[in-house]
């Protein structure tokens, strides 16, 4: 895996640890409606198949990426981004470069994001995912449940975009 990178004057993205743990609590409960538990979050962190990485800006903590690997496929478990931050591209410059500092032998990279969350489906479609079904009733919701749009990106074109450009 890649080192931590440089994404902007003050901007950067690395791996997250045990001491991230309160803030990136703090984002999950802020950014969802069902939120992830801490023990969750510890889980994801302590796990070696599982990459948890945090946008920053100098200290302050913006949002957070992650991301289990199994053999040449990744799945994004968990995006979010700090809700005073959001609408300002964060969620997408996170998304971009995380996906760079996944492990070369990925292949492909899965998410589910709600039917019902178009920002977050618009995002994913202009890094290059493609939608290619659905999961029916996945998500909670007050009503009962919704269904899951499922989304597919070929890392390797990915990267051949991006680090050809850079």
């Amino acid at each position: 895996m890649a080192h931590p990178a440089s994404i902007g004057a003050d901007l950067s993205i690395r791996k997250a640890n045990i001491k991230d743990l309160s803030e990136l609590l703090f984002i999950e409960e802020q950014a969802h409606h069902y939120p992830w538990s801490e023990s969750t979050l510890r889980w994801c962190i302590e796990q070696p198949h599982i990459h948890c990485f945090i946008l920053h800006e100098t200290r302050e903590l913006i949002g957070f990426a992650i991301y289990e690997c199994v053999i040449d496929e990744a799945t994004l478990l968990n995006i979010a981004v700090h809700p005073f931050m959001q609408g300002n591209g964060f969620g997408k410059q996170l998304l971009q470069q995380s996906l760079l500092l996944l492990d070369n032998s990925m292949q492909k990279i899965f998410l589910e994001v709600r039917a019902s969350n178009v920002v977050a489906q618009q995002l994913y479609q202009t890094i290059g995912f493609t939608a290619f079904g659905s999961r029916k009733n996945y998500y909670p919701t007050a009503d009962g449940k919704e269904d899951a749009q499922l989304f597919m990106l070929d890392i390797n074109q990915y990267r051949a975009l991006h680090t050809a450009s850079r």
